[in-house]
């Protein structure tokens, strides 16, 4: 993943600030500011307290933000104690790209936000929007738990199709370099092998009827990514197969 970053464009990975968007994998507690009696979002082993991430260990985010040099990315949804200055993450757990029935915090609402925050200089806490074009835009596309895998294609298309707009907007907000992580192997979370029988199970023991609905999802992501790609001039789009980290 750090590699990755040299074809971004900037010899020396010279971000100012990284923002990040996306659901539980690059949250870093955005959720727990919002619904703080929660339970569950520690990362104990690195941090030795409670930090609000839905692990046990750091996330990519964490793993860029040292490698760049860059402290820990603060929550925009933290109102006390933020420190703005290197970026803001607005990725919250449960987040989706098509609103759902049972969650209001969807990809638009961030970019809303981000919108919101350049516009205003939230009280001067966030970046320059000069540094917006020297920043990092890392990007988590969600699981799509509320479409059926037997009708995905047309649902998928519509999601993705939304995905690359959101893109365009923070585009014409001043950014330039977009990380795009594509689905992981969700087919292989035990939460996705509860009951299933051994005749729906491939090699690895993992879900066929996920791993296919994957692979369909990540080819028409990193197709849709292309074509973004000859829209946004000066811009440098990174697709990053998070299957090679499992």
């Amino acid at each position: 993943m750090v590699a990755t970053l040299s074809c971004l464009g900037h010899s020396k990975c010279e971000f100012e600030a990284i923002f990040n968007f996306g659901d539980s994998n690059l949250d870093v507690d955005g959720s727990w500011a919002t619904f703080p009696a929660q339970s569950g979002l520690y990362v104990m082993t690195y941090f030795k307290r409670p930090v609000g991430r839905a692990t046990d260990g750091r996330l990519i985010v964490d793993f860029l933000a040292e490698a760049l040099g860059l402290p820990c990315i603060s929550p925009y949804l933290k109102s006390i104690g933020p420190d703005y200055k290197h970026g803001a993450n607005y990725a919250t757990l449960a987040y989706t790209v098509l609103l759902p029935n049972a969650s209001s915090l969807v990809t638009g609402i961030q970019v809303e936000e981000f919108h919101h925050s350049s516009d205003q200089q939230e009280l001067t806490r966030l970046p320059s929007r000069d540094v917006i074009g020297k920043s990092l835009h890392l990007i988590h596309w969600p699981k799509l738990f509320h479409l059926q895998f037997g009708s995905h294609w047309c649902g998928w298309s519509e999601a993705i199709s939304s995905s690359s707009g959101l893109t365009n907007c923070l585009y014409h907000q001043g950014g330039r370099a977009f990380l795009v992580l594509n689905l992981a192997p969700v087919g292989c979370y035990p939460s996705s092998l509860a009951g299933l029988p051994p005749s729906e199970l491939d090699a690895f023991g993992c879900s066929i009827a996920y791993r296919n609905a994957v692979v369909d999802h990540n080819n028409m992501l990193k197709a849709a990514l292309s074509q973004t790609r000859g829209f946004l001039p000066n811009a440098s789009h990174i697709y990053a197969d998070t299957s090679l980290f499992c």
